[in-house]
């Protein structure tokens, strides 16, 4: 039986939250739409984008995984920049994770969507670490 969108969501969540990545950054694993607005801890959000059924007994879509990492006062003028340093160090794990995730432990198969990267949010004076991924998953 085909998943929806929020059960695929829901499996990805558990993976986040009980990966090294997890343990790797200092805040929570939230889902989408749930993460504290007023959040200045690196949190990682999963998000289900989409998804589609190919043939009788294979789901394919995309995910997300973001990483948000606040920005610091390197240089003591009061001026909020880009963690280059943690971002980077959140980029590496992130990497480890997702090649981990290719180890066929579960009915998922993943792959990279596209280069795992860095994002602004200014609005809230934070980066984001961007982790795109394809999907295929058996439904029998």
């Amino acid at each position: 039986m085909a998943k929806t969108g929020q059960q695929i969501e829901d499996d990805l969540f558990g993976m986040v939250l009980n990966s090294p990545l997890a343990s790797f950054i200092s805040g929570g694993v939230y889902k989408y739409g749930t993460r504290p607005h007023d959040s200045k801890k690196e949190d990682a959000v999963v998000k289900f984008v989409t998804g589609y059924n190919d043939g009788d007994y294979l789901q394919n879509g995309t995910v997300v995984v973001n990483i948000y990492v606040p920005d610091v006062d390197s240089n003591g003028s009061g001026v909020l920049l880009r963690d280059i340093k943690r971002c980077k160090a959140v980029e590496t794990k992130a990497s480890q994770w997702v090649e981990s995730l290719t180890t066929g432990q579960s009915n998922y198969l993943f792959r990279t969507a596209q280069t795992i990267y860095t994002e602004e949010e200014p609005e809230i004076k934070q980066h984001f670490v961007s982790i795109r991924l394809k999907f295929k998953l058996s439904t029998f």
